[in-house]
């Protein structure tokens, strides 16, 4: 199936067009053969701009967490290809429109009859609605372990910490010393020092 996806990628269009995950083919050199609807919707490319063109021809710009340029050295496919090991991971593209898109890939080799390598295929999933998800979960926590008034870590925040540390120490055999201090009437306090 995957052979006549390479020689004709059209007759899995209806199939791949109907997945949630952006999909494309390419052959040994790279060259993309096939580019479906999630892709075009995530990247902001259609199959025309891209269909034809060889994926590292500054199109998507796949770039890792640190920021490294994935396309052309440590690029999934072109791993993929060469040592016929299926790679997942997380990256962002370079969407058309010029912004990052976070999205985990998954690339798997292609093989023909006899069992060589002739091409791969990614799929990538549009990560943007997780990113903002941990973005909101992350300011969330600090919310909550945050004294609204003064920005300063909260009495949760300390039971955390304190039980992390202790738990820490018991690991470890190391001392552990705290200082607490309770200061009454801290509005006035605050009043005083920032007014």
């Amino acid at each position: 199936m995957l052979v006549g996806a390479l020689a004709q990628p059209d007759a899995f269009r209806g199939m791949l067009d109907s997945l949630a995950d952006g999909v494309y083919l390419v052959d040994r050199g790279r060259r993309i053969l096939f580019w479906n609807d999630e892709s075009e919707r995530i990247s902001g490319y259609a199959a025309s701009e891209v269909v034809g063109h060889r994926c590292f021809e500054n199109i998507l710009r796949h770039i890792d967490c640190n920021g490294t340029a994935l396309c052309t050295g440590l690029c999934p496919l072109a791993c993929t290809m060469r040592d016929c090991v299926p790679r997942s991971g997380d990256v962002w593209l370079h969407h058309k429109a010029g912004q990052r898109v976070p999205v985990s890939v998954r690339t798997t080799p292609i093989r023909d009859d006899g069992g060589e390598i002739i091409g791969a295929i990614e799929f990538f999933t549009d990560g943007s609605r997780l990113e903002a998800s941990k973005e909101q979960i992350s300011k969330l926590r600090a919310l909550a372990l945050t004294d609204a008034l003064t920005g300063l870590p909260n009495r949760r925040y300390l039971e955390l910490e304190l039980s992390s540390r202790l738990a820490e120490v018991r690991r470890h055999h190391r001392t552990l010393g705290v200082v607490f201090a309770d200061i009454d009437r801290f509005k006035a306090v605050k009043r005083h020092v920032w007014a």
